[in-house]
């Protein structure tokens, strides 16, 4: 069971292990969170198993931040910030400008997604954002530690 041997990891690192819309899989792994899907589970019947449970919530527009809000999840993922093949599906990126007001507007942690590398990361945090969520940056590059590296120089820490 993959998300097992995540979880020992993540611990030995006093790291999160947030699990993607899979409720089941979060509660067998022992899992710190669960993220959902615009439309996915609520944190109240998510929590009903696990009241630690840390809820999220991909949001695409402030409509959607501002109901993740109010219905309980602990932090948002916004975007796509940037433009990147894998978010294309969500339409056009949103920018920084939209980034910027979304973190003036919500009281929850925000996290920025979609084609996010260590200069765009930066750009998230100064517009406010807690952190980004990064696959493509890390899994292109070809020296992941300086990649990394570039990261926390660019946002502080990870």
């Amino acid at each position: 069971f993959l998300t097992k041997k995540l979880k020992k990891l993540t611990s030995r690192q006093h790291a999160k292990l947030i699990v993607n819309d899979r409720l089941d899989i979060a509660l067998l792994s022992d899992a710190d969170g669960l993220h959902s899907p615009e439309n996915g589970i609520l944190p109240k019947q998510a929590k009903q198993f696990n009241r630690k449970l840390i809820t999220g919530k991909s949001t695409h527009s402030l409509k959607s931040a501002l109901d993740a809000e109010r219905n309980g999840y602990d932090y948002i993922i916004f975007g796509p910030v940037f433009r990147t093949q894998s978010k294309v599906k969500y339409g056009k990126p949103k920018g920084i400008k939209e980034l910027t007001r979304i973190c003036a507007k919500i009281k929850i942690p925000v996290f920025a997604v979609g084609g996010i590398n260590p200069d765009r990361a930066k750009k998230c945090i100064e517009a406010g954002a807690q952190g980004a969520a990064v696959i493509g940056a890390v899994m292109k590059s070809r020296n992941v530690k300086k990649t990394i590296t570039e990261f926390k120089e660019n946002m502080g820490s990870l």
